[in-house]
């Protein structure tokens, strides 16, 4: 911890104990509290650092121009300043926070969010190496409470090595890094965006310590292998940047993916990276921008090194092309697909494949086939798929809901395009997945023609309440 950290927490905790913070914790100002912490020197930026949410929301919180109010706002700031018990109790949350260990429910399994103990779930998750079923997460939950003090201390441990030997990183720390990397690649599929980000932003900045007490050297295999783990982790912080609706960070978390990946010579990265990118445009209607972003993206992707990312890239190509209306090319592009498909080993591959199984591959089917008009193929498919999902994996049923929600408009089928809809958008308020938010404001415009019919004006209320849901939350 720097000196600088010593003495922010010192402040916090000094500040915590002033009668004037109880106040306006009594009246749940969030405003009040960080205009008096401004007063005792905390930075709006170091709490933006400390909380997750964006500098822009704190200074729109601190001024008044918005008022937080949803559950998860309030848990931000007071697990990310660490308040004490009887300040958490007065701003209507549970006694213990972040800095104790607070925890989230994922499939009734109660997952832990503090900082560290986050990064070592994602370690554990990592070294698995395969998907977790409900028991053995509950299994390496209960084991984590019992290790994860030793584990701190091992862990400084063996970052101090690294740093007093740079010529030398120690294996095992790159092992754990790698491992880390790939656990939070499989909690972002879990857990919202939110619960997750302060853990991978300090994984980042741990790796990043490390690295910056090496010296340059190609030759290195460690050092290079240290490189790519910042290169994975940072598109992943990019992609989870963009759902909280950070963009600035997003695109700097992006920009060094990039320097990563042509330091570690893995141009993989970059393709990972503009395949995330080519979300953010296809949710606001842009298929055009979106295809071109991933037609970059498999030129940057050499043949045969990654048949999951081609998979996976091809596909996203197919099914954008297809909202494009260009059945012949989204044939080809999905021909692409499956043949990589029928070779890739996601769990062997990088770590951002590990999400394709048949499960999320035949969602991209449904999404291509159903805007080239097979629709009907296009819902079997869907709702076997759907059939499937666990509850760990709800926020893939909010994707092919609003696919199908798509392709019934593309079609003429009103009542079931705002059923598909409606449903999708339960998925998205219960797992916080703010990316796709604005895949279904753009449902909702196209469905605005029918609001006088009784299934597409309950969708658009409750787009509406989801729109106030996001805007009230740390994004």
């Amino acid at each position: 911890m720097t000196m600088d950290q010593e003495r922010v927490r010192h402040v916090l905790e000094t500040v915590f104990a002033r009668q004037d913070i109880e106040d306006v914790c009594k009246q749940r100002d969030l405003g009040g509290v960080i205009r008096i912490l401004t007063k005792y020197g905390i930075t709006q930026g170091q709490i933006s650092n400390l909380t997750g949410i964006p500098q822009g929301r704190v200074s729109e919180y601190k001024s008044g121009k918005r008022v937080p109010t949803a559950k998860h706002t309030f848990e931000a700031f007071a697990d990310g300043l660490g308040m004490p018990g009887h300040l958490r109790r007065l701003l209507g949350l549970a006694s213990s926070g972040g800095a104790g260990g607070a925890r989230v429910a994922s499939d009734g399994v109660q997952i832990p969010t503090d900082t560290f103990d986050l990064q070592l779930f994602a370690e554990a998750i990592g070294k698995r190496g395969e998907p977790l079923k409900r028991r053995e997460l509950l299994t390496l939950v209960a084991q984590l409470g019992a290790q994860s003090a030793l584990a701190q201390s091992e862990a400084w441990e063996k970052v101090s090595f690294a740093l007093s030997r740079p010529s030398a990183i120690d294996e095992a720390v790159v092992r754990e890094m790698e491992a880390r990397a790939a656990g939070f690649h499989r909690l972002e599929e879990m857990l919202p965006a939110h619960t997750i980000f302060r853990g991978l932003a300090a994984h980042l900045n741990e790796v990043g310590t490390i690295l910056n007490g090496t010296t340059t050297d190609p030759k290195d295999e460690l050092r290079q292998r240290l490189i790519v783990v910042a290169g994975e982790s940072s598109v992943l912080a990019g992609w989870i940047a963009t759902d909280l609706g950070n963009i600035s960070a997003a695109r700097n978390f992006y920009d060094t993916a990039e320097k990563a990946s042509k330091e570690a010579g893995d141009p993989a990265i970059i393709a990972c990276a503009f395949g995330y990118r080519s979300y953010i445009p296809s949710g606001k209607g842009n298929h055009g921008r979106a295809r071109a972003l991933l037609s970059t993206a498999l030129q940057h992707l050499p043949k045969d090194t990654s048949p999951g990312t081609t998979s996976w890239l091809a596909a996203r190509h197919a099914e954008e092309s297809a909202a494009l209306g260009e059945a012949e090319a989204a044939l080809q592009s999905w021909e692409e697909a499956r043949e990589a498909f029928t070779i890739a080993d996601p769990e062997e591959d990088r770590v951002w494949t590990r999400f394709l199984d048949r499960d999320r591959f035949d969602s991209f089917a449904i999404s291509t086939y159903a805007q080239i008009g097979r629709l009907d193929e296009a819902e079997a498919v869907a709702h076997e798929v759907i059939a499937r999902l666990s509850d760990v994996e709800r926020k893939r049923a909010g994707i092919i809901l609003g696919d199908i929600a798509t392709a019934h408009i593309v079609h003429g089928s009103v009542k079931e395009a705002a059923k598909a809809a409606r449903d999708g958008l339960a998925v998205i308020r219960e797992t916080e997945s703010g990316i796709w938010l604005p895949r279904f404001i753009v449902i909702g415009e196209a469905l605005r023609r029918w609001q006088t019919q009784p299934p597409v004006r309950a969708y658009l209320e409750d787009l509406a309440i989801t729109k106030r849901q996001f805007s009230a939350s740390p994004r």
